[in-house]
């Protein structure tokens, strides 16, 4: 089959190499990609049967004004460690008037634009900003732009930041753009700097780039497409793209060219090209299709990120092997023996001390204590993982020094960060009403149980305390304002309920703090205090002042009644649903939402719910748990559950490609076994680095899947490369010759191609992203133990010891 491939690819080698070229200017040009149509936002990719998404969907139907509505928020943070002076809460308050004008962008809800909150120390201030759009979509990231311009122009002394959801996402989708174009730049230079350093010619440098080039271009077209169909494509994706195409890419063409130039050097062209592509094609077929299935194992994940991560990569390398196997050979044709040009076409195999055929010798005549010695080194790093910890938050992944870290670092260090993030608990009943006095106190009963759960600071809900008293004190404002009206003077019975609302008023604060960023809140406190000046004018003006002085006492009052009435509503419309069915209670941590340790908090929450809400009248009723830390949490049990999926599925999966393709039983064996060894290596060697040496805060969640996923498929392949050649070896002399010949003829090429790969995965440690870092240094790290110690030494001793049963049950002449 690959014989007539290559003859077809010879007689059209024109117009196959003119079709990639038209294909990949087309897609450059015409295809969306994916910064214009993914999704960053994680949260996005967790199945709609997951709690807290349920919850999340739940909570948009049913408290469409709450805080977690379809609409996202920013928080302003003023900082002056001296303390805030009187100029900085004039900057802030005129902040505020701006955020509130029409000059402000569009996207601001003035409403929801809160009053400057001072820190207990009276060092920090901050203020929320209500955004009628996604924080994902592009009027929300221009809005947070034009906000921090206006900030820096305006007040450039001042360490003014913003933050939040908002902030926080314009922050993360910056720094993948930089993350997509600083590796795409780095990689493709690298690639470059090494293929000349390798080949030392330009012409047989430039034919894998073109190869690679077009392929990753056509890939990426096609991805874009996809995504723009409607199928959440991550953003991230096309940095991981570009380097798993450069590396995977560079490795088979390679491998084609090398022996294309071992074969050159004693046969015709036409004949080297057939024989290069019979002998490599088999082999290039089987080491993409185990790195496809490795990746294709990722689309069983229920969470979305991984399941299409899966298909874009696993598509990535399908396009690049058909590239590999069509435009290569096809460029290959064209140049002939010019390929090489300046350097020779072959070079005499280096006979010296430390050649690759020394190195093979040394390895049968000593292959126990090799293989012994490489898995006691191998297993050495395992002791790392004792203190291997992994995490969900999003702001750890992001750079220090980045304005939204910044501003949040403050918060987490001035403010209980756990109020603006809560946790938020939904019971929906289908048979009470659930502001009937039975359901209000179930409520009650199930939020005091809450409160005694390890790491809860207190809870909110509806009838909480003093909750049950605005509306009276709404009526006893209205019906003060109405005997004004009447003529009605300002007697000690006005005085003691104008009195008792100044007083209640803190205490509800007390128990729902958020409110205090409440417009309505806000006002009913500046209503509150022009009605005791009033009062204090009342008390010393003379007579003929007092009608002028009533009317406007009686006007403010009015306001007072009306704006109880809001913050009343306020308060119905965050914790009661408007059609009675939904009744919310708010769980705020001692921790910080966004850290490892607040993971933990959730499960016991949950349980906690759902056995207080089964002892109460609403026994029957459904019960969902969300909020920031909620959504993390699931995001890290979704992801366990689908590494042991993954986990097994690849390595079995991969282990029968190697059957098949070999026949044979025990080779494969042991060749993936060696591969799981250095996966354990691996991620203890990447503990170790990231935590203790880089301090990173844990290693971000994902980066154990995507480095197995790409070891199992990449270890595979230099396996393949080795083994084959082994058994190609072995036809015509006895094995232990063959695994000499084997290691001598692939041992320069396979490391050149682990260099290369090596080398575009840790173009990725240039990334702003912790993630993006982690997984290419992780898979860098990997990449280099499989080539210098897995392949270069443990699998040619395991192979000699062996022998002809790695072949088994199959048998090869020569034996």
């Amino acid at each position: 089959m690959f014989s007539l491939l290559a003859r077809f690819v010879s007689k059209y080698a024109i117009l196959i190499t003119l079709f990639w070229v038209a294909l990949a200017v087309a897609f450059l040009f015409l295809a969306p990609t994916l910064r214009e149509v993914g999704v960053t936002e994680e949260s996005q990719f967790l199945p709609q049967s997951t709690e807290s998404t349920f919850a999340r969907e739940l909570l948009k139907e049913k408290f469409p004004a709450a805080a977690e509505a379809p609409k996202t928020t920013a928080i302003l943070v003023m900082y002056n460690e001296r303390g805030l002076t009187e100029q900085n809460m004039q900057e802030a308050k005129a902040i505020h008037d701006w955020l509130v004008s029409d000059a402000a962008p569009e996207v601001i809800i003035q409403e929801e634009v809160s009053s400057p909150l001072e820190s207990s120390d009276q060092t920090t201030t901050l203020m929320t900003i209500g955004l009628s759009v996604s924080s994902a979509d592009e009027p929300a990231k221009q809005a947070i732009k034009q906000i921090r311009e206006y900030i820096r122009s305006e007040y450039p002394d001042a360490r003014i930041y913003i933050t939040g959801d908002a902030g926080i996402f314009s922050d993360l989708f910056r720094s993948v753009d930089q993350t997509i174009d600083r590796t795409t730049l780095v990689t493709i230079i690298l690639v470059i700097v090494l293929l000349l350093l390798i080949y030392r010619s330009p012409v047989a440098s430039l034919v894998p780039l073109i190869t690679i080039g077009c392929s990753y271009l056509v890939a990426r077209g096609i991805i874009g497409y996809i995504a723009q169909s409607g199928v959440n494509v991550p953003t991230l994706a096309d940095a991981y793209l570009v380097v798993i195409i450069f590396g995977m890419g560079t490795d088979y063409c390679l491998f084609i060219v090398s022996r294309f130039r071992e074969e050159i050097a004693r046969k015709g062209r036409e004949e080297a090209e057939t024989y290069t592509l019979r002998s490599m094609g088999p082999v290039i077929v089987a080491s993409a299709t185990t790195t496809i299935v490795a990746f294709l194992c990722l689309m069983i994940s229920r969470f979305g990120m991984t399941r299409t991560m899966g298909l874009v990569l696993a598509l990535g390398v399908a396009i690049t092997l058909i590239a590999g196997l069509t435009l290569m050979p096809a460029l290959m044709s064209l140049f002939g023996r010019r390929l090489f040009w300046p350097a020779k076409v072959a070079r005499e195999r280096q006979q010296g001390r430390f050649s690759w055929m020394s190195i093979g010798q040394l390895i049968v005549k000593h292959a126990v204590v090799v293989a012994l010695v490489i898995i006691t080194l191998l297993l050495l790093p395992y002791i790392a993982l004792s203190h291997y910890s992994r995490s969900v938050d999003m702001l750890s992944q992001m750079p220090k020094g980045v304005e939204s870290a910044k501003g949040f670092q403050l918060l987490r260090e001035h403010f209980q960060v756990g109020e603006l993030t809560p946790l938020y608990v939904l019971i929906e009943s289908q048979e009470n009403d659930i502001a009937d006095t039975r359901s209000l106190e179930a409520i009650s009963e199930i939020a005091q149980r809450l409160e005694n759960v390890e790491g809860v600071s207190r809870v909110e809900y509806y009838n909480k305390g003093v909750s049950g008293q605005l509306s009276d004190f709404s009526t006893r404002m209205s019906a003060i304002a109405d005997e004004l009206s009447q003529g009605a003077g300002l007697d000690a019975d006005k005085i003691a309920a104008i009195q008792a609302v100044s007083e209640y008023m803190p205490q509800f604060a007390a128990y729902y703090p958020k409110v205090i960023l409440s417009q309505n809140f806000a006002q009913v406190e500046a209503d509150l205090t022009e009605i005791w000046a009033i009062i204090d004018q009342i008390n010393t003006s003379p007579p003929e002042d007092l009608p002028a002085l009533l009317a406007k006492l009686q006007e403010q009052t009015t306001r007072l009644a009306n704006g109880l009435e809001s913050v009343n509503h306020w308060l119905f419309a965050n914790y009661l649903s408007e059609d009675g069915t939904t009744a919310r209670i708010n769980v705020v941590l001692t921790l910080d939402p966004y850290s490892k340790e607040a993971l933990k908090v959730v499960a016991p929450l949950r349980e906690a719910v759902r056995t207080s809400v089964s002892a109460t009248e609403l026994k029957g009723s459904s019960h969902y748990t969300g909020g920031e830390a909620a959504i993390n949490a699931d995001i890290m049990r979704t992801n366990d559950a689908d590494f042991g999926r993954v986990f097994g599925l690849a390595t079995v999966g991969v282990l029968l490609v190697i059957m098949v393709l070999l026949r044979s039983l025990l080779a494969p064996l042991y060749m993936v076994g060696t591969v799981l060894l250095n996966y354990g290596a691996t991620i203890g060697i990447s503990t170790w680095l990231f935590i203790d040496v880089l301090n990173h805060n844990a290693v971000i969640y994902m980066v154990p899947m995507f480095i197995f996923v790409v070891l199992i498929a990449t270890g595979a392949d230099y396996n393949i490369f080795l083994i084959s050649r082994i058994r190609e070896e072995a036809h015509r002399r006895p094995i232990r010759e063959a695994v000499i010949h084997a290691v001598a003829n692939t041992g320069a090429v396979i490391t050149a191609a682990g260099i290369i790969l090596a080398g575009t995965f840790a173009t990725l440690t240039s990334a702003p992203l912790h993630v993006v870092l982690q997984i290419g240094g992780g898979i860098a790290i990997g990449v280099l133990i499989d080539t210098f110690v897995v392949r270069a030494l443990l699998v040619p001793s395991l192979a000699a010891i062996a022998g002809r049963w790695s072949w088994w049950p199959r048998r090869l002449s020569g034996q």
